[in-house]
């Protein structure tokens, strides 16, 4: 039983408030998970999270899981990896990165097994960025490029992943090839 999502809109982020439970199971879980943006520049990762076990039968609070986002990132990236497992063309020429926070390495890392592409181009915001992705994510065995035009990653990316919160868009259809996967996440 999942309820709808409730969320909470902040000037400076947002947080979603996710609950379900299992009818046959004992407990019921609450996830609070946030992103704020504007974090990283104050040296806070932006995101963050927890989650809380009740009792179905007491309504008594059983565990509090304060992972500060990890599983939420962990299984956002998860599901980016097994989407493109199943509908990513067969053949990835390249692949594209739009953002350089945690779900653009984490997207990245949970691709590798999925295919054996090691080319990357990545889009971000500033130099800065691009250059501390190029250096994390290089050893990891992946050869980065960086770009300030994002119309470059869909004009030589046949594999696409949209890691960032941009509310105005940054990809538009004239530059897409035809057959390329796009992950969308944020």
């Amino acid at each position: 039983v999942v309820p709808p999502v409730g969320e909470l809109l902040l000037p400076q982020g947002e947080v979603h408030i996710k609950y379900g439970y299992i009818r046959e199971s004992g407990f019921y879980v609450i996830k609070v998970a946030s992103g704020f943006y504007g974090n990283p520049a104050l040296g806070l990762p932006s995101s963050n999270g927890l989650m809380l076990l009740f009792n179905q039968h007491t309504g008594e609070l059983a565990a509090i899981l304060l992972d500060e986002g990890f599983l939420t990132d962990t299984r956002t990236a998860v599901a980016g990896a097994i989407a493109a497992k199943y509908l990513a063309p067969s053949k990835i020429e390249r692949i594209g990165i739009a953002g350089t926070g945690i779900q653009a390495h984490m997207q990245l890392e949970y691709l590798k097994p999925v295919t054996a592409c090691r080319d990357i181009l990545v889009w971000g915001r500033g130099e800065a960025q691009l250059a501390r992705y190029r250096r994390d994510m290089a050893q990891h065995g992946f050869r980065i490029e960086t770009t300030l035009d994002s119309a470059q990653l869909l004009r030589t990316c046949n594999l696409v992943v949209t890691a960032t919160p941009a509310s105005e868009p940054l990809l538009h259809l004239a530059d897409l090839r035809s057959g390329t996967h796009i992950t969308a996440v944020g």
